[in-house]
């Protein structure tokens, strides 16, 4: 599962910016018109109404988004395909938020203008119903980084992990809508500028995150993690670099499931051997507990607490073999020797 703090820390610093110039000054519309039927307690009925109105319709969202993602990422490979393109999807978005070029601009969709007028003509209406009914309709404007959440919660290819970023994102962005709307309206650019770009970072940062993780997903020689190792191992010397060291392969390699990463205690594996494969999860939630081992045909679920005992049988040719979780967040790798 993704990071579900960035993700409300994007919400909170540049999701309620970048919508507020249509959705945060049509609720301010809607508030300042009403106002005169008496309530003094309209403003923040009608606040609240939207809000919910809105983090209803988001979620709803990001399940059918999950949903669809699900049914398209079948195989790592092709989960590492889907989930590739939305992190060059979402890297547009934040260079486009960073205004590094005018081409980036074409990641950012642009609703129909009779939409907008519709939206905008609804914010007239004179009711409660009217911040629900804009809440709602928010959907079919999303903001740049509303957007780059929602390619997410596609590759995320799980309805409920596709909810949960959707409806984290938008409670991210309620403090903005709820109290400082106005505020920022009047401030101008200056200040909402600045959120605006440490937002954009933010989901520039997440978009090559889910690109290394589609990276892991393939196999590639070249991931963070990789290139970490042998940074590493240029400074320092590697356990496996040890002179005179007798390589033993195993018969039987445990596999710990921790908070955030794999342990194994053997890596070592014959070419050409069965080997017996122990899952065992101490602590490991979110992605980290759907375990992929595609070279020997493993796909497992392990919750926390829990262990799964399975027979495997290592190729024939020697090299690494890796394994990771579903969304390629964590991974690890046996090394196959003759």
């Amino acid at each position: 599962m993704p990071n579900l703090g960035i993700i409300f820390t994007t919400g909170l610093l540049a999701g309620g910016v970048s919508c507020l110039a249509v959705q945060g000054g049509l609720l301010a519309t809607a508030v300042a018109q009403n106002q005169e039927s008496g309530s003094k307690n309209y403003g923040a009925w009608a606040t609240a109404i939207f809000l919910l109105a809105k983090l209803a319709a988001y979620t709803l969202l990001g399940l059918g988004l999950g949903a669809v993602g699900s049914v398209l990422t079948m195989t790592p490979l092709t989960r590492a395909l889907f989930q590739g393109l939305a992190a060059i999807y979402m890297l547009g978005v934040g260079l486009a938020l960073l205004d590094v070029h005018p081409f980036f601009r074409r990641f950012l969709i642009t609703p129909p203008r009779f939409l907008t007028r519709a939206i905008r003509k609804q914010s007239k209406s004179a009711s409660l119903v009217t911040p629900a009914i804009l809440g709602l309709m928010t959907v079919f404007i999303p903001c740049g980084v509303t957007q780059a959440m929602m390619a997410l919660a596609i590759a995320s290819g799980n309805p409920g992990v596709g909810a949960a970023i959707m409806a984290v994102f938008v409670i991210g962005t309620m403090p903005l809508f709820a109290g400082l709307g106005v505020v920022m309206a009047k401030l101008g650019e200056g200040f909402g500028g600045k959120f605006r770009r440490a937002g954009a970072w933010l989901v520039t940062g997440i978009a090559v995150f889910s690109l290394n993780s589609a990276l892991v997903l393939t196999g590639s020689p070249v991931t963070a993690q990789k290139v970490l190792a042998m940074a590493e191992c240029s400074i320092s010397i590697c356990d496996r670099t040890v002179v005179g060291e007798t390589v033993r392969p195993a018969d039987e390699v445990t596999i710990t499931f921790l908070k955030n990463r794999y342990e194994v205690d053997n890596p070592n594996v014959k070419a050409g051997s069965k080997v017996k494969l122990n899952l065992v999860n101490k602590g490991g939630y979110g992605c980290i507990q759907a375990f992929e081992f595609p070279d020997v045909g493993v796909s497992e679920v392990v919750s926390p607490g829990r262990s799964k005992s399975i027979e495997v049988e290592i190729p024939r040719k020697s090299g690494e073999l890796a394994f990771f979780c579903a969304m390629g967040m964590y991974s690890g790798q046996l090394t196959v020797v003759n």
